[in-house]
């Protein structure tokens, strides 16, 4: 076991996360890698050290024990001279540098010691060794004001406070692996800045005597398969259930044959399954507070607890649909006839936060509709005590409580998401969109807040169109409501 314990000697943790969209918590264990190569090469790039590095690389994610609970230190808007201005004009002089606006982002814990630990394998002891006085010679861990202490340690991690990797985890956390070492070289020497490399899934502390969450019955972070724009015609959000249903059925055209229900949604016989299928969802700009609404990708996502061989086959229907095999440059592609071909590549750890899945799988008691949900039938004059029942019984459908209250609305709560139905006297403005045939286009739009009694995981996705993206909800504070 090797146990590397991290002191954070102002109290505060100053990163950054790769999209700018908050301060990094709990500090990735790439971080730690990249102090630790920092400290090898400033030390004279011992061979011994080396082989210590490149044996740590090869050990995979390690657990963290790092404090729960933290805040975000909220700092202004400085503008700064770049550092790597290059050229023969006079804006590269100091006083002359162009200014950049910058964000300095900061985790305040309330405990400032952090544990990064493999327990698979022991290091030798010449290993571990420099790994000690590597560890000694590290003055910072993420941006350079970040002072700190490292030392290796000995035991195990607390019981609590234990972020650890998991293939159901919420939290993507970049690590260092094999042959990182040489590509950090390679950018150092061409002087390029470092791309991220790999990442791994964490699942967060959980106190023992909390008790477990309510859960949808659509798949967390490991069950979804992103696909983000890559170019060409991309369609607005408005016309989700059109994207939704090329998807479908491209998936249906490439996967084993005959189509697997839990792709088509229907049995054998043509009727509607009984089993919870995969939905593809849109993934828009949207609950931030200059959200635009722009539709960046989507997501395919598969019910919780999916059988294997059922998994494998969705899993052979989206590599050829993604074109894995094709090479790094092949794009997956949707045609929309005159309008265009939407190409998108699949990733699977999405940078932009727009496209993470964990703003959808993480646990709340309030939720707002992004794309209005569809009643499943018209409720009798109007009745809003009856949409409310109907609204209750659609959290039911996904394996949710009822909810103990229901806010219904034209409008989203969520900014840039767009509205159930257009503006009055507005009708040319443009409308959701439904495939030719779709038995679920005319059925009552309607955005809500849903608030439980109590926490429940997501992603919640509810109502008669919630397999091709309508009904989608992100967790909603109530700070904000375009109604009051």
């Amino acid at each position: 076991m090797l146990t590397i314990e991290v002191e954070l000697l102002t109290g505060v943790y100053r990163a950054g996360l790769p999209d700018g969209s908050g301060a990094e918590w709990p500090p990735h264990p790439e971080r730690l890698f990249s102090a630790l190569v920092q400290a090898w090469g400033d030390g004279g790039s011992a061979s011994e050290e080396r082989a210590a590095l490149e044996w740590l690389e090869r050990q995979g994610a390690p657990w963290i024990e790092a404090a729960e609970e933290w805040s975000e230190r909220t700092a202004p808007i400085i503008f700064v001279p770049p550092n790597d201005d290059r050229g023969n004009e006079i804006t590269i002089l100091p006083d002359r540098r162009r200014r950049q606006a910058r964000v300095f982002r900061a985790a305040v814990p309330v405990t400032t010691t952090v544990k990064f630990g493999w327990s698979q394998s022991s290091p030798s002891e010449q290993e571990r060794a420099a790994l000690g006085a590597l560890a000694r010679r590290v003055a910072s861990l993420g941006h350079s004001s970040s002072l700190v202490r490292v030392a290796l340690v000995e035991g195990g991690p607390s019981e609590q406070s234990r972020w650890l990797p998991s293939a159901n985890g919420s939290l993507s956390l970049r690590v260092p692996h094999a042959g990182r070492l040489s590509r950090l070289e390679e950018w150092h020497k061409e002087h390029e800045r470092p791309a991220a490399g790999a990442a791994a899934r964490y699942s967060a502390p959980r106190n023992r005597d909390e008790p477990e969450p309510i859960k949808s019955f659509f798949g967390a972070p490991a069950d979804w398969f992103v696909f983000e724009d890559a170019g060409g015609f991309r369609p607005d959000i408005l016309a989700c259930a059109q994207v939704a249903r090329r998807v479908r059925d491209s998936l249906m055209t490439l996967g084993p044959q005959p189509v697997s229900e839990i792709i088509s949604g229907h049995v054998a016989t043509g009727g509607a399954t009984a089993r919870p299928h995969l939905a593809i969802i849109p993934l828009a700009n949207v609950g931030w507070e200059y959200a635009t609404g722009d539709l960046l990708g989507f997501a395919v996502v598969l019910p919780r607890g999916l059988e294997t061989a059922d998994r494998h086959l969705v899993l052979k229907a989206l590599a050829k649909f993604a074109q894995i095999d094709l090479g790094e440059d092949a794009r997956a592609k949707l045609n929309f006839g005159e309008a265009g071909v939407w190409q998108l590549e699949q990733i699977s750890m999405p940078a932009r936060s727009s496209l993470k899945p964990e703003r959808y799988c993480t646990r709340a008691a309030r939720w707002a509709s992004v794309t209005p949900m569809l009643l499943d039938r018209f409720p009798d004059h109007g009745d809003a005590l009856e949409e409310a029942r109907l609204i209750a019984d659609a959290c039911r459908n996904i394996g949710l409580p009822a909810p103990i209250e229901v806010e219904i609305h034209k409008h989203s709560a969520m900014k840039g998401a767009p509205s159930a139905y257009p503006a009055r006297g507005k009708r040319s403005w443009p409308d959701w969109s439904f495939p030719k045939g779709a038995k679920f286009a005319d059925r009552p739009r309607r955005h809500v807040v849903l608030h439980f009694e109590e926490n429940v995981e997501g992603p919640v996705i509810i109502g008669a169109g919630r397999f091709h993206g309508l009904g989608l909800c992100l967790p909603f504070s109530g700070e904000r409501s375009p109604w009051r």
